[in-house]
């Protein structure tokens, strides 16, 4: 028994020191990378399985383009998918405002609505291209987000976007885009529902 558990404790030690001194030499940005994105194919090495694990709680600041009524029913309720979409059903988020501010697209600029959202993006997997073979699907093999990058041919704009399968891992933080009128309403609106109840949805 003794045996066995030094070889087990060798093999944990070196595979802590493969994993620390790989990460020691990669960027921080470079490692987000890594920790969080996926492609049909990816690599099952120990250290990479390791590193994919940690990476299940990476959250990030991102944002979502909405209408007035949306908005309210948002802050109120939480999110709800789309029933369908360039990457399937799903909340629609991006870490670049831009894309945000163009939606919904039947709407003026003046009557959009964006709201910054806190994003717990779980498994990630990456869809670069029109056509990927999970393009719609990608939830049914275990990834919690799919994410556009940009300049990869997926849109005219040529801007990042996520798509979240589960609206529990969106959270609203603030309202950052409407007209004056607006935007002074659904702030005191989000305001009042952070003080009286911290809901799931919403970061207090």
């Amino acid at each position: 028994m003794s045996v066995k558990m030094t070889l087990l404790t060798a093999t944990v030690l070196a595979l802590f020191v493969l994993l620390s001194s790989t990460l020691a030499d990669i960027p921080q940005a470079a490692v987000l990378e890594l920790s969080n994105v996926e492609s049909s194919g990816e690599v099952h090495d120990s250290a990479h399985i390791v590193i994919r694990r940690a990476a299940s709680h990476q959250v990030y600041d991102m944002y979502h383009g909405t209408s007035l009524q949306a908005a309210v029913s948002i802050i109120q309720n939480g999110f709800r998918p789309s029933t369908d979409g360039m990457l399937g059903p799903g909340v629609y988020v991006s870490r670049d405002i831009r894309k945000a501010q163009r939606y919904p697209l039947n709407l003026s600029p003046l009557d959009r609505i964006v709201l910054k959202v806190r994003v717990n993006v779980g498994r990630v997997i990456r869809i670069d291209r029109q056509g990927h073979p999970l393009q719609k699907t990608w939830r049914y093999y275990g990834y919690d987000t799919a994410w556009v990058p940009p300049n990869s041919g997926m849109v005219p704009s040529g801007l990042t976007e996520n798509c979240v399968w589960d609206p529990k891992r969106v959270k609203v933080l603030d309202v950052v885009q409407a007209s004056a009128r607006s935007l002074f309403w659904l702030k005191s609106l989000l305001q009042q529902m952070k003080s009286r109840h911290c809901n799931y949805w919403l970061v207090c």
